[in-house]
C-alpha cells in the first residue's frame, strides 16, 4: 500500500516497502516500515554513569484489502528487552485500525488510534524531529505516545485549501493512574482491556499550505471509571484539553511551537480517593528554532546539519485543589540546544545539552545525549 502524501500525514505512517503476493489480487498489496533509535545520556550529578539503550525499535505493517479500506497497525518494542523482575523494557501494539475511504472528505477509521494532539503524537519518528529524545512537555503534558480504541472520521474539507480533520469517539482516561508530576500521563488505557464507563470525544483541525502548517486540538472525556466515590456518570471527573501547534519552514530555517492547557474536574476528589496530587489545571508550551548550517557551508548539498534550540515551560500543577500545597519543582524550565546531522531524510545522527530547572531551584540537574535514528 503506497500511501499518498496527504495520507501519510494523517495517519503518521509513511510506509514504502510494497509486497505484492503471488495468490492476491492485483488491487490488494502489503506494506512493511518501520524505525528505530538508540540513545546514550549522561546526567550530571554523584554516581550518574553514561547509560547507552536501544530505546526503540519498531515495524510497521499495512494491508489494502482494495482501493478504499486499508488495515494499518504499528508494533514498538522499547529497551530492548523484557525480562521477568526488571523494570523498563515493553512490547506494545502502538496502531491497530482500519481506514475505509468513503470519499476525499469522509474516511471512516476504527481501532487503536493515536488521538491527534499536538505535533509529536501523530508524528514521532527520529528524523521528524530536533533533539536526541521527543520534547520533555510532549512526554509529560501531552503524554506521547497516546493511543486509545475508537471509532471516527478522517477527511479533507470540501471547498478548503488545505484544510483537514480528525473526530474520533474514543474510551476514556482513568484517574487512578493521575499524578501530580506526570499530570494525565497515567491514565492512559493504550487499549489493554480498556474500560469504556467515561467515553472521550478528541479531534483536530489542521490547516497546512506549503512551509507552513497550523492546527488546533482538544480532547473531552470523563475519568472517573464507574468509581462510585467519584461519579458514575459518562463524564464525570471530566479532562478537558486544548492545544494548538504551528511549525514554518523558510529557506534553511524550522521553527516550530506548541502550548496547551488541560483543565481536571473535580480534582480534589481525585486526592482525596488517590491521594495523587493531581494538578487541577496542567498547562505549558515549547518553542524551537534550527537553522541548517549547511545551507551556509555546503549550498549545493542536500544533507542537513540542524542547529536547534528549544525553550519548554510547563507545569503539572499550574492550579491545584483547595488544600493541596503547589509543589514548585514541577514548574519546570528545560532548555536544550543541539545538532541534528541528515545525510538522508530518513536518517538522523543527534547530539543535544539539557538544561532542567524548575521554580523551585530544588533538584535541577543538566544532561548530555547522544542518539541515532531511522526509518524506511
Amino acid at each position: 500500500m503506497r500511501l499518498a502524501p496527504s495520507a501519510a500525514l494523517l495517519t503518521g505512517l509513511a510506509i514504502p516497502l510494497i509486497l505484492n503476493p503471488l495468490n492476491a489480487q492485483d488491487s490488494e498489496s502489503t506494506s512493511v516500515g518501520g524505525y528505530g533509535e538508540v540513545h546514550y545520556t549522561n546526567a550530571t550529578g554523584p554516581n550518574t554513569p553514561g547509560i547507552v539503550n536501544i530505546r526503540r525499535f519498531v515495524l510497521y505493517l499495512a494491508h489494502t484489502f482494495s482501493e478504499k479500506l486499508a488495515v494499518r497497525s504499528e508494533l514498538e518494542l522499547e529497551d530492548a528487552k523484557i525480562e521477568g523482575g526488571e523494570a523498563g523494557g515493553e512490547v506494545a501494539l502502538e496502531q491497530l485500525y482500519l481506514d475505509y475511504l468513503i470519499s476525499p472528505a469522509f474516511s471512516m477509521r476504527a481501532g487503536l488510534v493515536l488521538p491527534p494532539v499536538g505535533i509529536v503524537n501523530e508524528i514521532h519518528e527520529p528524523p521528524t524531529f530536533n533533539g536526541v529524545d521527543r520534547p520533555t512537555f510532549d512526554q509529560v503534558v501531552i503524554p506521547t505516545t497516546w493511543r486509545e480504541i475508537g471509532v471516527g472520521a478522517v477527511g479533507a474539507i470540501p471547498g478548503s485549501a488545505g484544510l483537514s480533520y480528525r473526530l474520533y469517539l474514543m474510551n476514556g482516561l482513568k484517574a487512578a493512574g493521575f499524578t501530580a508530576a506526570s499530570g494525565i500521563r497515567g491514565g492512559r488505557q493504550e487499549g489493554k482491556e480498556a474500560s469504556f464507563a467515561n467515553p472521550s470525544v478528541t479531534g483536530r483541525l489542521e490547516w497546512a499550505r506549503p512551509g507552513l502548517r497550523l492546527g488546533g486540538s482538544f480532547w473531552y472525556g470523563g475519568s472517573a471509571n464507574q468509581d462510585s466515590l467519584l461519579g458514575t456518570g459518562a463524564f464525570d471527573n471530566a479532562v478537558a484539553l486544548v492545544s494548538a501547534d504551528a511549525r514554518y519552514d523558510v529557506g534553511p530555517f524550522m521553527f516550530r511551537g506548541v502550548v496547551a492547557h488541560i483543565s481536571v474536574a473535580d480534582a480534589d476528589a481525585i486526592d482525596a480517593v488517590y491521594a495523587t496530587q493531581v494538578g487541577s489545571r496542567i498547562a505549558g508550551g515549547y518553542i524551537e528554532a534550527a537553522y541548517n548550517v549547511l545551507s551556509a557551508l555546503a549550498p549545493a548539498s542536500a544533507q542537513r546539519l540542524n542547529a536547534f534550540l528549544r525553550y519548554e515551560n510547563f507545569d503539572t500543577q499550574a492550579g491545584v485543589p483547595a488544600g493541596v500545597a503547589k509543589d514548585e519543582t514541577l514548574a519546570r524550565r528545560i532548555t536544550t540546544f543541539g545538532l541534528s546531522y541528515k545525510p538522508i531524510y530518513n536518517v538522523v545522527f543527534k547530539g543535544d545539552y539539557q538544561l532542567q530547572r524548575n521554580k523551585a531551584g530544588f533538584g535541577e540537574g543538566e544532561l548530555l545525549a547522544l542518539g541515532v535514528g531511522y526509518q524506511f
